[in-house]
């Protein structure tokens, strides 16, 4: 996602990059951001930006992708923290993206992520993504689950991730307010606990 001259930087520069990289995609969707903003705002030269970064794309996935793997950290904490109760563990996690995206150094940033939600954008928001799901298997309670393997379990992860995202999205375009949100997922994962059908 970055070049190896940016990982090298130090952490001041890299920060303040970043913040950069934030403020212009808070202003624009990634289609319409501007590398002439980001590299004035970092105080760096263009050049510079081209050493740290592909282009812009590489600079956009770059950030989301460090929110990514937080996520994932979080998630597997909880699962060890509790058991390995998945469903304890994304009630958990929904609130902690709540916080996250609500936080004020980020809410213009997330509200823009969004509102222009791309496939991509929300697989990597998600932390059954690339070598996520491994690792969230490992710390799964399976024998609370009604799931006849760990393949099986892979699927329901997609529901509940699947939820979650729709779920912050419509918070956005409804200007739901945080208690309404999390009332609204909750309910939502009850159903997908109890299933839609009579027994």
């Amino acid at each position: 996602m970055a070049k190896q001259t940016f990982i090298n930087l130090p952490e001041e520069k890299k920060n303040k990059i970043i913040k950069s990289l934030k403020k212009e995609f808070s202003r624009a969707s990634l289609k319409d951001a501007l590398v002439s903003n980001i590299v004035k705002e970092a105080g760096i030269p263009r050049g510079s930006f081209y050493q740290y970064f592909e282009d812009i794309e590489d600079s956009y996935y770059y950030v989301i992708e460090e929110y990514s793997n937080n996520i994932k950290k979080f998630l597997i904490e909880d699962l060890r923290n509790n058991n390995g109760d998945i469903i304890l563990a994304y009630r958990h996690l929904y609130i902690y993206i709540l916080d996250m995206i609500d936080n004020k150094n980020n809410k213009e940033y997330f509200e823009k992520i969004f509102l222009n939600m791309s496939y991509e954008v929300q697989s990597m928001f998600t932390p059954n993504f690339n070598d996520g799901l491994n690792l969230i298997i490992n710390y799964v309670d399976c024998s609370k689950l009604n799931i006849a393997s760990k393949f099986g379990l892979g699927y329901v992860l997609d529901i509940i991730e699947s939820t979650m995202m729709n779920s912050i999205i419509k918070s956005y375009k409804r200007n739901l307010s945080r208690e309404k949100n999390i009332e609204i997922f909750e309910k939502e994962l009850a159903l997908i606990c109890v299933g839609v059908l009579k027994k």
